[in-house]
C-alpha cells in the first residue's frame, strides 16, 4: 500500500507540473483556438505537443532509469479549458527488423530465435520483402512489410508480435533483455483534443543524448 501510495503521489506532482505548462501557454497565447481555424488549431496543438515533448528530455536527463520506471505504463490524463491531453510513457525493447537485411545470420540470431518461438519460420519472405526496400524508417512502412508477408506466407503471427518489432537501431538480444541506463529509448505518445479537433503525437527518445529517435504525427 506504501509503494502504491508514493506511485500515487508522484503521478500526482507530475499531472499537476504537466498542467502548470499547459496554462503557462494558454496565458502566453493571446487568443483561444476557433471552431473555424483548424490551422491555427493544428499549430497551437504542435506547440503543446513540442512543450510537453521537452518537459519529457528533461525527465530523462535528470532522472537514472529505475526512476523511470515510475512512469512507464501510467496513463497521464489533463484538463485545461476545454483541451484535454493523454499522455503515456514507455520502455522502447522492441527488435529491430532491418537486422534481416544483414549478411551474417548471427546478426539477426535472436530476432529469428524469437519469431521461431511464436511459430514464424518463413524468414526467408521476410528477408525477401525487405531486399526489395530501402531501411525501414516509420511505422507506416514497416505496417506494410507486416501486410505484405501476412498475405505471400499466409501467416498471420507477425501481426500477433507487431508490438515487439521496432525499426530503430537497437540491441535487443532476448524477450527479456533490458536496456542500459545509457542505451535507453522511451517511447512517448501524446493525445490531445479539442472542440472537434484531434492530435496524436508519437515519439522514440533517447536518454543518452537526450534526443528524438524518432516522432510522427496525426490531425483529425
Amino acid at each position: 500500500m506504501k509503494k502504491k501510495g508514493v506511485i500515487l503521489l508522484i503521478t500526482l506532482f507530475f499531472i499537476i507540473s504537466i498542467s502548470i505548462l499547459i496554462l503557462k501557454n494558454l496565458s502566453d497565447t493571446n487568443s483561444y483556438l476557433t471552431e473555424q481555424n483548424s490551422k491555427f488549431a493544428k499549430v497551437q496543438m504542435l506547440y503543446y505537443i513540442n512543450n510537453i515533448k521537452n518537459e519529457f528530455l528533461r525527465l530523462l536527463k535528470d532522472t537514472n532509469k529505475e526512476g523511470l520506471v515510475k512512469y512507464f505504463n501510467i496513463n497521464f490524463p489533463v484538463q485545461m479549458e476545454d483541451i484535454k491531453i493523454k499522455i503515456r510513457l514507455e520502455e522502447y525493447n522492441k527488435y529491430n527488423i532491418n537486422l534481416l537485411k544483414a549478411k551474417d545470420k548471427k546478426d539477426y540470431y535472436y530476432f529469428s530465435e524469437f519469431l521461431k518461438s511464436y511459430d514464424i519460420y518463413d524468414i526467408y519472405i521476410l528477408q525477401s520483402i525487405l531486399s526489395e526496400l530501402n531501411t525501414i524508417r516509420t511505422n507506416k512502412q514497416l505496417d506494410e512489410v507486416f501486410k505484405r508477408f501476412d498475405k505471400e506466407s499466409y501467416n498471420n503471427n507477425l501481426f500477433k508480435v507487431k508490438n515487439y518489432i521496432g525499426f530503430v537501431e537497437y540491441d535487443k538480444r532476448d524477450f527479456s533483455s533490458q536496456a542500459s541506463n545509457e542505451n535507453l529509448l522511451v517511447e512517448l505518445f501524446i493525445e490531445i483534443k479539442y472542440l472537434k479537433y484531434e492530435m496524436k503525437a508519437y515519439y522514440i527518445l533517447k536518454k543518452e543524448t537526450q534526443g528524438v529517435e524518432y516522432f510522427e504525427y496525426s490531425f483529425k
